[in-house]
């Protein structure tokens, strides 16, 4: 008497998950947020966001994600050039006299 080995169940169609679509407003989020906040805005894990900066190409997104935070960063200098203990060291007019 011959056994043969079982054979492999196949997936049915409800065991098989398909990857989740890259949401349309991906990159200009990614750039908001950066790497930090994007898996809990999108409620996934790290894999799915790699997959898709990836989709959307690593490179050109990093590029685009230092020059957001390299230009938020800028704007803080110049805040914190102007203003001292919280008073504004640049000159204030009253009328038409400088203080």
């Amino acid at each position: 008497m011959r056994h043969d080995p079982p054979k492999a169940r196949k997936p049915d169609t409800g065991l098989v998950k398909p990857y989740r679509p890259k949401p349309n407003d991906f990159r200009e989020t990614f750039i908001a947020l950066g790497w930090e906040c994007i898996e809990e805005h999108y409620q996934t894990n790290w894999r799915v966001i790699r997959r898709w900066i990836d989709m959307e190409g690593r490179e050109d997104l990093i590029a685009a994600r230092r020059a957001h935070v390299e230009a938020i960063w800028a704007e803080r200098r110049l805040k914190r050039k102007r203003y001292v203990l919280g008073r504004t060291v640049t000159a204030v007019k009253i009328g038409h006299e400088e203080i």
